[in-house]
């Protein structure tokens, strides 16, 4: 039996409990918190094309959301269905994507400058996030269009750490 069986640790247990706190603990809680502070919580980028159409008609393609579906990657990359939810081609109108029957996010127009902008805010289920994705429409001439996508996503912290390292 211990002699003394209320006390925890002798002096040299203690001391040596003191400096793996000091020594190892306590710089790995820095690490981290300095990886996770200075580790950016944005994502930009912007990709810009010519398409040989008039800007009106291709404001109409991406305002409208169920004309933006019909040409958008997305469920087709993703394997998704998708409806739309709201009034179409305004403020407000949503598509609604869909995995296996189950609603899993949506995108949703949250600003219009007519035949110049449309802007989309997407929503969905895992890490706190704030995408969203901008069009920017100059015309060139009566049937070319420049067309710009700005894409800008805020990742919350810890989360813009473990979305970083997985590749978003």
């Amino acid at each position: 039996m211990h002699p003394h069986p209320t006390k925890w640790f002798g002096f040299a247990e203690s001391v040596f409990m003191v400096s793996i706190i000091f020594f190892v603990l306590a710089p790995t809680c820095i690490g981290l918190f300095l990886i996770i502070w200075l580790t950016p919580s944005s994502v930009r980028y912007t990709e810009t094309i010519v398409v040989d159409a008039p800007a009106q008609v291709l404001y109409d393609n991406i305002r409208l959301q169920t004309k933006l579906m019909q040409w958008s990657a997305w469920p087709s990359e993703t394997g998704s269905t998708c409806a739309s939810e709201n009034t179409d081609g305004e403020v407000g109108a949503r598509t609604v994507f869909f995995s296996k029957g189950q609603r899993f996010g949506y995108q949703e127009v949250t600003r219009l400058i007519d035949g110049q902008s449309v802007e989309l805010s997407l929503f969905s289920k895992g890490p706190p996030q704030k995408p969203v994705i901008k069009f920017n429409l100059t015309k060139l001439t009566a049937s070319q269009t420049e067309v710009s996508l700005d894409f800008e996503n805020s990742l919350a912290r810890p989360f813009n750490v473990i979305l970083r390292v997985i590749g978003i």
